[in-house]
Formats: C-alpha cells, structure tokens, sequence
C-alpha cells in the first residue's frame, strides 16, 4: 500500500459516492433536520467516512445553487435551505479546534506579526503532496486531477469578495475592490484569473464532475460560511487574509514544476500572477480591517477563522494526495493480476 508521511490509500469511496450519486441521492430523500443534525456529527467525528461526504456534498449543492438561483427568499427552499445551513454550521462549530490567543497577545500590534507566523507554520504550507511537484513525481493525469480540484474553488473565488464586501464598512471595500480588480485581470477581462487558468486545465484534459472532492467541497462551504453567512466581518478578515497570505507558499512549488515540465510562461500565468500578487492581498485584508478589531474577542474571532480556513485548505491537499495514492495503489493492483 502506498504511503506519503500519514497518508495512505483508504478504500475507493470517492467512485461509489461521487458527487454526482450523492446530489441525486439527497434529491430523491427527504431528510429531516435531526436526520441531517445526526448525520452531521457522524462527518465531523470522522472526516473521510460516508457521513463526511454526504454532509460536503449536501451543502456543496447548496451553495452551487445559491450562486446560480439566489436565496429563494419566500419560497420553501428558502426555509429548508437556512435551517439545513444552521444546523450543520451549529455541528461543526463543536468538533473544531478550541485554541486560545496566547495571554500576552493583547493588541493589534502584537498580533499581526504571531498571526503571521501561524500562518507560515501551518501544515498547509509544508503539505506532503508538494513534495510529489518538488520531486517532479505527477504523471499528466495526476496533474489534471490537482487543477481539477482546485479549479472548483478558483472559479468562484470572486464571489467570495463580493459577498463579503456587502458587510464590511464603507472605508475597507476600497481594499476589497482592489481584490476584484486583479481578479478580472486589472481591466483586461481575458486576463481574468478563472480564463488565465482553462488554458492550463485543458492542457491537461480538462475537469470532469467526479473528480471532485468532499474536501474540496469543504473549503468552498467554509469560505460561504466564514465571508457570506458568519455573525460580523471578523472571520471573513481571518479567514480571508490568512488564505491569500498563504498561498504563494504553496503556489510557488507548483508554479517550479509546471516549468520543469517545460510549459510556456503564458500557459502558466494564473500561478505567476497569485505568486505575485496574493501576499500583497492578504497584508490588505488584514491593514484594511484592523481599524474594525478593538478587543481580545475580535482578535479571537479573526485568529479562530484563519485556523479553520487553512485547515480547509489543507483538507483540500488531503483530499488530493489520497486519490493519487488510491489510483496508484488501484494500478498496481491490476499490474499484478495474472
């Protein structure tokens, strides 16, 4: 069995419960809301059995339909839809991590520059699977499985901004405007970051529904959770900055590989433009929302979001580096059938 550090090949969940069976399966069931509330603490006890899929996947579906119809405000959906959100967001606040400021960080001052080295500890940043780009160890469909996952939530990235700018006061949407400006390419929608990257997906074959993760589902439902539904823009500034502070990190080891594979400079420009461009985004969030935390509280808030949508991310690497190893291992097996 195939191993990378603790990661090893679990059984093939991912053919059985895709995302596709799964939206048909809640389609066709009627879940109450206790239904749902068990099934939730089942997922957060145990992330990666059937429960943790069907719970990602459940709100994934969720959230794809918000983006495309609205909040149905008025209709039965509406209602069905809040309620399910509030219960699973309930559950889930309960089985993460309790980690408390340390007592002498007790300003601003003090903890931009802690916070900041949380982030460049966190096991996002040294995730196992960028050993397989250091080591040039991805065949073409492994690379297409990578972008494939990350593209679902590089689509939507944007809306993530806007959403969150609804409820930031006036002065921080300058900084978050900026954002949505480098987004769309600074004025040249063909350079628009989600066009930069199909270029790059289609060298590599394209995406397909199935190769969707629950852990990719993950991330994009903490990210609504955290910048369109959380109580104050407090977690949206955690969660945000520490995303966009973080991602050159992990971004440049997979920009160094896509060259060693000898692709042009104009194929791979999403990464050389996020390599450049994010960390001076999250030093914005975060300069753009000080003003706004007084207290040992909002600092705490900002903190505890910044933890949780790493973690997500990194889910994200979990997800992915598990189904490497889980068709590597699938191959060999059939190698060695006679």
């Amino acid at each position: 069995m195939a191993t990378i550090g603790r990661f090893s090949v679990k059984s093939n969940l991912a053919q059985t419960n895709s995302w596709e069976v799964l939206k048909q399966y809640f389609k066709e069931s009627v879940y109450s809301v206790e239904e749902v509330e068990n099934l939730a603490h089942e997922a957060f006890q145990n992330k990666g059995a059937s429960a943790w899929q069907k719970i990602q996947f459940l709100v994934f579906d969720m959230n794809l339909r918000l983006m495309r119809e609205g909040f149905g405000l008025g209709t039965p959906r509406f209602l069905r839809e809040w309620e399910l959100r509030h219960v699973i967001e309930q559950v889930e606040q309960q089985y993460l991590p309790q980690e408390q400021l340390p007592p002498e960080v007790t300003s601003v001052e003090l903890f931009m520059p802690w916070l900041k080295e949380r982030i460049s500890q966190h096991r996002v940043n040294h995730h196992p699977l960028f050993k397989l780009f250091d080591r040039d160890d991805l065949s073409d469909e492994e690379v297409r499985y990578f972008l494939a996952n990350y593209r679902v939530n590089m689509q939507r990235f944007h809306l993530h901004v806007a959403a969150f700018s609804l409820i930031v006061p006036f002065e921080m949407r300058e900084e978050l405007y900026h954002n949505l400006y480098d987004e769309f390419g600074q004025g040249n929608f063909a350079e628009a970051h989600p066009n930069l990257f199909e270029p790059l997906m289609d060298h590599f074959g394209g995406a397909w529904e199935e190769d969707i993760n629950p852990e990719t589902c993950n991330l994009l439902n903490t990210k609504i959770n955290l910048c369109w539904f959380a109580d104050g823009l407090h977690y949206g500034i955690g969660g945000m900055g520490a995303l966009e502070l973080a991602i050159p990190l992990q971004q440049r080891r997979v920009l160094a590989h896509l060259r060693r594979r000898g692709l042009s400079e104009d194929m791979v420009k999403f990464f050389v433009v996020h390599c450049e461009l994010d960390e001076d985004h999250g030093d914005g969030w975060f300069a753009a929302g000080m003003p706004y935390i007084h207290t040992s509280e909002d600092l705490q808030k900002v903190f505890c979001a910044a933890m949780r949508m790493l973690e997500a991310r990194a889910g994200v690497y979990d997800g992915i580096l598990n189904g490497i190893l889980e068709r590597r291992y699938l191959a060999d097996k059939r190698l060695s059938l006679p």
